[in-house]
């Protein structure tokens, strides 16, 4: 009987202290917000991504979407939080710049860093903001120099006018109607980048004039079939797949290592493109041993050349065999992906007001040309001037203020600070909705979150560039470092389709204005149906 009882106490003992560790090993598990920071209710581990997966499923809505509704429930400053690890939302403009600009307690989020580095670990977006970053900063700084942006300038116009011939042909096939558009402005953007960045093109425009036949002239929208990507572009883009894939990984570098890395698609790609990479990397040392140190970095051919060259005739330090390559490969990827993206935005915006188009139409063709001859570069000049060319730059503003290219932007703390009158630790992860501080109605009026570009012109009709906040490129020393090469090219594509196509509104079935989130925000679908200027519209 004594047996039994001490039995029975030994079982209830082990049963008491078994609940107990499970509780407190649940409460370690449970979120620990930082205090006084808004928060939704702790209800499980999981925190917050319950919400999160259930407001995103099915695609139709963004995890950017998700946190202008999270800052509307909880105010401009307030907490994700993902298990263990709260992420502090900053939606207060006034206080993001102050954070971001004059302190000095931040650098870019160690999971950004750990995203990107499953592909480019060396390069410039995969590196915290230490020596090494500071050193590549400096060897690829001036390749955002006026001077050199001109000469790249002239490149800029040709990939457009390839463009532009490529859609004058479909509309010759097609008519008006609609075609599939987003695939044209890839192969574009991708040829453009890989073109400034090494110096030679891989041909994306041309594969899409091979793909032409002739499609049923009675259809609303035209079924024309997409280009066989060529073998840089289709690796070019297996690289993006993968870095988007790991961005939405709860460890990517696991995620890289488990699913990515080990994948013979993968491994061919990026072969592919350390192969392709290399070689004209080689090419690039031989012409400057031809050339024997004569000419500016700056008046270099293309962005492989002028770090070439400053290595060899400046003596600054050189980069490693495997950070020259990571670098031109993100200059790559990062000047295409965000192009391409805002492109395909500004495709979708412009049939939404014909009176900005045709205004925009008659600024560029009288102050560029007319499109009589497409070979002629746009000129710099008047594109770099805002009083020649203000609709021109309205449109790009408001098409980036709009388009929410990159709608978030990361940041982890490096001391403690104080935001919005609460204490945030060391360590702690910050998130800036950037879109959505460029779209508040107590700055922009009630239309804030409308395609308005008159918005940006003063009643005379110059452009006003403090009209309003705009955000686009993110703030501080790690905002986009392409920001001007991507603004000229912006303004280059903008003007060339301006001056020779109406942008038409394209049926109902293919109008969506979902997006997709993943390194950037995109259409899910970009349509155009064209037509070209009538003689009497370019002369009014």
């Amino acid at each position: 009987m004594e047996f039994l009882d001490f039995s029975i106490l030994r079982a209830l003992a082990v049963g008491i202290l078994l609940v107990l560790v499970v509780r407190l090993v649940y409460a370690r598990l449970l979120p620990k917000p930082i205090p006084n920071v808004p928060h939704n209710p702790i209800t499980s581990v999981w925190g917050d991504i319950p919400d999160i997966t259930q407001f995103t499923a099915g695609g139709k809505k963004t995890f950017g979407e998700y946190i202008a509704d999270f800052v509307g429930k909880h105010g401009p400053i307030s907490q994700i939080l993902v298990g263990n690890h709260p992420i502090v939302v900053v939606a207060d403009r006034l206080e993001a710049e102050r954070v971001l600009l004059r302190g000095k307690n931040t650098d870019q989020s160690k999971r950004t860093n750990e995203i990107f580095a499953t592909v480019i670990p060396t390069g410039q977006i995969a590196l915290p903001a230490n020596d090494t970053w500071k050193r590549h900063r400096r060897l690829t700084g001036p390749s955002m120099s006026r001077r050199y942006l001109e000469r790249m300038s002239c490149r800029i116009s040709a990939g457009a006018t390839n463009l532009v011939r490529l859609w004058f042909q479909k509309i010759g096939l097609v008519g008006h109607m609609a075609f599939d558009a987003d695939m044209d402005l890839q192969l574009a953007t991708m040829s453009l980048a890989v073109n400034i960045t090494m110096g030679i093109s891989p041909g994306c425009i041309d594969t899409a004039y091979t793909s032409l036949p002739t499609p049923s002239p009675m259809a609303r929208l035209s079924q024309l079939p997409h280009p066989a990507s060529p073998p840089l572009h289709s690796a070019l883009r297996t690289m993006m797949e993968s870095i988007e894939r790991t961005s939405q990984a709860a460890l990517p570098w696991l995620t890289a290592r488990l699913f990515v890395w080990p994948s013979p698609k993968w491994r061919s790609a990026y072969n592919t493109l350390s192969a392709f990479i290399n070689r004209e990397i080689a090419h690039a040392r031989m012409r400057e041993n031809e050339v024997k140190g004569e000419g500016l970095a700056t008046d270099a051919d293309c962005v492989v050349d002028m770090i070439v060259q400053r290595e060899a005739r400046e003596g600054v330090e050189k980069f490693g065999k495997d950070e020259m390559l990571d670098e031109l490969l993100t200059y790559i990827i990062a000047g295409q992906d965000t192009t391409a993206a805002a492109l395909a935005w500004l495709v979708k915006f412009l049939p939404l007001d014909l009176d900005i188009q045709r205004r925009l139409h008659y600024e560029v063709s009288t102050v560029l040309g007319y499109d009589s001859d497409l070979d002629r570069p746009l000129d710099f000049e008047a594109l770099d001037d805002p009083n020649r060319v203000p609709m021109l730059e309205a449109v790009v503003a408001e098409a980036l203020r709009c388009a929410g290219v990159g709608s978030l932007s990361g940041r982890e703390l490096t001391g403690d600070e104080v935001i919005s009158g609460r204490h945030i630790p060391k360590g702690t992860q910050l998130m800036f909705p950037i879109s959505l501080m460029s779209k508040q109605e107590s700055d922009w009026g009630s239309d804030a979150k409308v395609w308005r570009p008159s918005r940006w012109l003063r009643s005379d009709g110059s452009f006003d560039r403090a009209a309003g906040p705009n955000i686009p490129f993110g703030l501080g020393q790690r905002s986009c470092f392409g920001q001007r090469l991507a603004i000229l090219q912006l303004k280059i594509f903008t003007a060339a389709l301006s001056r020779a196509f109406i942008f038409k509104q394209v049926p109902a079935e293919v109008d969506s204005w979902e997006a997709v989130e993943l390194v950037t925000k995109q259409p899910k679908n970009c349509f155009a149906s064209l037509e070209g200027w009538p003689v009497s519209e370019s002369e009014v």
